[in-house]
């Protein structure tokens, strides 16, 4: 019994022992994978991307940052990744004995990884009177970083610190050449054509060779050439100290306000090591001369409708450049106005000085006794030699209504009946014109008549009277009333046109003849009677 007894306890504590080993491997195996600590920091370092710069000068400082974060104790990847993590990165850099200044503060760059981070470009000036040479320039790195993590199954503990490094980098400041501008000018005006001059300083101490001007305009109103945005100039070797003018020829458009318009200014050129090299871009501003104008002054004319008259004035030049060779050219829309010749050429035109001219112009019958609006353009050269033309001046001229080119007046006070009588007439040149070979025709019906109707005097200048003599004589039977005597004058315009004038009517009185005279009826009735007697008694005496 006994025994029994004691197999059945070692049967109970073998089977304890069966059903407890598997429960215990499970847990101790869970233990080791939800517990543990990575330990570990990031190792930063940092270079310059840009290390070359010229004195008197502003530029970028680029740094790139390099994170060879390390692990000492390794665990899960996000925790290795959380130790080796610089965090919150700023940086700064400080000038020390460099001879720069920075001008941008502390900039950040955020979470910093292991690998490369692009640092944002720093604006920095390099001194004017900088040494040539390397400098060591210090960086400060500041970041929060985790150095250890403790995790279990109740979840992560970090062990966080803030840090602050000082690297350093190298740049340099290299001796070549230099390019600073030192004046622009322009003849260009504006809506015109001119030339840029650009006269440039070789600041460097060493030599460009091969170098050349290349000048850009950032507006559409400037441009070079046949219309191109820019243009380059070769200069060859440019040594140290020494100033070039470069020249181009710039347009400026005929819409273009006038103001300074901004121009980029880069040299190409090989140092003295053979390397090719660009200079920093200059900025010039550039101020267009203004639009060539002109205006007009005391113009006057005397044209009437049918007549040939002048339209004469003053052009004057405001400038800002000289006219040369200037014409004044006149032009009208109206067609029954015709200009004998409308290019009127005058002297050169400085700017503030004027020109007179004067155009002879005809208005036809058929033109209108009203305000009439002429145009005015100058066509001149630049200074260029260019031909251009300036803008259109308009004016109004009131035309005057049609006149008569004589007026007539007669002497005749009455004719008696039967009887004749020498007629003066007294013609006055009305017009503007001195004319030639003026000769006068009168014309009768009966019972008026004229055995010397016609008369002719050589000339007659404006405003001058001339009187013509010819001989009327009215027939004994005429009625005593006015009768007209037409008058019309051929004569030669100044040109040598030979011209008829209207007709022009005079008024010839004609009274009864004096009482107690013979009527000439009936003296002609006598006289017919006694030849007819006389002829009666001839053949009787013959018979």
């Amino acid at each position: 019994m006994t025994n029994r007894n004691s197999w059945v306890v070692i049967l109970g504590v073998v089977l304890a022992i069966c059903l407890t080993i598997p429960a215990v491997g499970p847990v101790v195996a869970q233990s080791g994978s939800n517990s543990g600590q990575v330990i570990g920091s990031p190792q930063i370092s940092v270079f310059a991307t840009s290390q070359e710069f010229e004195p008197g000068t502003q530029d970028e400082l680029e740094l790139t940052l390099t994170n060879r974060g390390s692990v000492s104790r390794g665990g899960p990847a996000q925790y290795e990744e959380r130790v080796t993590t610089a965090r919150g990165v700023v940086v700064e850099v400080e000038s020390e004995s460099a001879p720069i200044e920075i001008n941008t503060g502390a900039v950040g760059v955020g979470n910093v990884p292991t690998g490369t981070s692009q640092v944002p470009p720093l604006d920095i000036t390099i001194r004017e009177d900088a040494e040539p040479g390397t400098y060591r320039v210090p960086v400060s790195i500041s970041y929060d970083s985790t150095r250890s993590v403790d995790y279990d199954s109740f979840g992560p503990e970090y062990s966080d610190f803030n840090r602050d490094v000082t690297r350093y980098v190298t740049i340099q400041v290299r001796n070549q050449s230099r390019f600073e501008v030192v004046s622009t000018n322009t003849t260009a005006q504006i809506g015109d054509r001119g030339t840029l001059s650009v006269e440039i300083e070789n600041v460097g101490s060493r030599a460009a060779r091969g170098a050349s001007v290349t000048a850009t305009s950032r507006s559409d109103e400037l441009s070079f050439g046949t219309g191109s945005e820019s243009s380059t100039a070769n200069v060859g070797t440019w040594e140290p100290g020494e100033r070039r003018t470069v020249e181009y020829t710039v347009e400026m458009t005929d819409d273009a306000t006038l103001r300074e318009y901004t121009l980029d200014i880069n040299t190409n050129y090989r140092d003295t090591d053979g390397i090719d090299r660009s200079s920093r871009t200059l900025n010039v501003g550039v101020r267009p001369l203004a639009e060539q104008s002109f205006s007009l002054a005391n113009v006057t004319t005397d044209l009437r409708v049918g007549e040939e008259g002048t339209i004469s004035g003053t052009i004057i030049n405001q400038g800002p450049a000289p006219a040369s060779n200037p014409v004044v050219v006149l032009s009208t829309t109206n067609e029954n106005i015709v200009i004998d010749s409308p290019e009127y050429p005058t002297s050169d035109i400085a700017p503030g000085e004027r020109a007179d001219f004067e155009y002879t112009v005809t208005a036809s019958e058929a033109a209108s006794a009203s305000p009439q609006q002429f145009n005015f353009t100058t066509r001149y050269r630049n200074s260029r030699g260019n031909i251009r033309t300036s803008d259109s001046l308009e004016t109004t001229e009131r035309i005057k209504p049609q006149r008569d080119r004589f007026t007539v007046e007669s002497s005749i006070e009455g004719i008696e009946a039967g009887s004749s009588q020498t007629v003066t007439i007294q013609i006055t040149n009305n017009g503007n014109d001195s004319l030639r070979n003026v000769e006068a025709k009168a014309f009768v019906s009966d019972p008026l008549s004229s055995d010397n109707d016609d008369a002719i005097v050589d000339g007659l200048a404006p405003g001058e009277t001339a009187e013509f003599n010819i001989s009327l004589s009215a027939a004994g039977g005429a009625l005593a009333k006015n009768y007209p005597v037409s008058i019309d004058f051929q004569y030669q315009m100044p040109d040598g046109d030979t011209e008829l004038s209207s007709t022009y009517v005079v008024v010839a009185p004609v009274t009864a003849s004096e009482e107690g005279g013979f009527p000439t009826e009936l003296a002609i009735g006598v006289l017919i009677l006694v030849g007819i007697l006389g002829i009666v008694g001839w053949r009787r005496r013959r018979s």
